[in-house]
């Protein structure tokens, strides 16, 4: 996560002049939600791998379950796995003083224990994984982790350590306060985007980007979500959210740090905004209507979808 701090120095503080401006703003009536609407997460509304978004009518209508995959296993911890460092970061920062701040090597020594606490809370969605990670697999997967951990150490303490060499008066705290200001709790208030309370994105940046974690294959709906937790954010403070921040990780084998090729910092535009608000206002349709939207005209665009089955019948291919 702190890896946005460094992208964050090196695109958007380059940049010569501000964007075009924005009108479709959360706080803007134009973008409210019919009143009458049921409301839904924005993960929920964000997620858009279904052509015809029959996926939302046959998990909140007929009350299916999605499949827990091996996949999404792996995002949630990622993502537990990333506000922890953060908030180890932060305690270590205001513990410590700046002739014994060695911030690497005492994330190096408890990333077992991190490990850990990040996978703790998510056993039983490992258990109901369909198909079963093998335990190459998993420990794989453990091994990335640690890749996350010592590349988030390393980039964290460099830009500290930076700031002390140049600074005789440098607080390890102060800097860390200043450079690395995320919000990784900020419980959103966005009742008018027709999203259930709290909307908490996975993190805000000096309230300048909001930033949302993804892992996996690359998704041409990932931008979706930053562009409903900028709105909700917009509602919620009646303040712009020009940014957003889509952290999208990957742990080649052949790296001893994550992939971060397509992680960006994006400006949510009217363009970007409009797409979302015209699917958001389908699937809220969709399930406070009870409109059964069909199935897609074939499954080509269907592999991976967690009904597959239901509209197509056999495996999932």
């Amino acid at each position: 996560m702190h890896y946005v701090a460094i992208l964050y120095e090196r695109t958007l503080q380059s940049r010569s002049a501000a964007p075009m401006g924005i009108t479709l703003r959360g706080y803007n009536p134009a973008t409210w939600v019919n009143s009458e609407w049921l409301r839904l997460p924005v993960y929920a509304l964000a997620y858009g791998v279904c052509p015809t978004f029959r996926d939302i009518y046959l998990e909140r209508v007929d009350g299916k379950s999605r499949q827990s995959t091996w996949e999404r296993y792996q995002g949630r911890i990622i993502d537990e796995l990333y506000k922890l460092i953060h908030s180890r970061c932060q305690e270590y920062a205001s513990h410590t003083s700046t002739g014994s701040f060695e911030l690497y090597d005492y994330l190096v020594s408890i990333q077992d224990q991190m490990v850990s606490e990040a996978k703790n809370p998510h056993r039983a969605a490992l258990e109901q994984a369909v198909p079963q990670p093998t335990q190459q697999q998993i420990q794989a997967f453990d091994q990335g982790l640690k890749k996350i951990i010592r590349f988030e150490a390393e980039i964290t303490s460099a830009f500290i350590d930076f700031e002390i060499a140049r600074i005789q008066s440098a607080n390890p705290n102060r800097i860390f306060s200043e450079y690395f200001d995320f919000n990784t709790d900020l419980a959103l208030r966005a009742k008018n985007q027709g999203f259930i309370t709290p909307a908490t994105p996975d993190f805000v940046f000096r309230h300048r980007v909001v930033g949302d974690i993804k892992s996996g294959h690359w998704q041409t709906f990932f931008e979706y979500t930053v562009v409903a937790y900028a709105l909700a954010y917009e509602e919620h403070t009646h303040s712009d959210m020009n940014y957003g921040a889509i952290l999208h990780v990957q742990l080649p084998r052949n790296r001893q740090v994550p992939a971060h090729y397509e992680a960006d910092i994006i400006y949510l535009d009217d363009s970007k905004r409009s797409k979302f608000l015209v699917m958001r206002n389908k699937k809220l349709e969709i399930i406070t209507n009870r409109i059964d939207p069909g199935k897609p005209d074939n499954d080509s665009d269907c592999a991976g979808c967690s009904f597959y089955s239901e509209c197509w019948g056999g495996a999932n291919g």
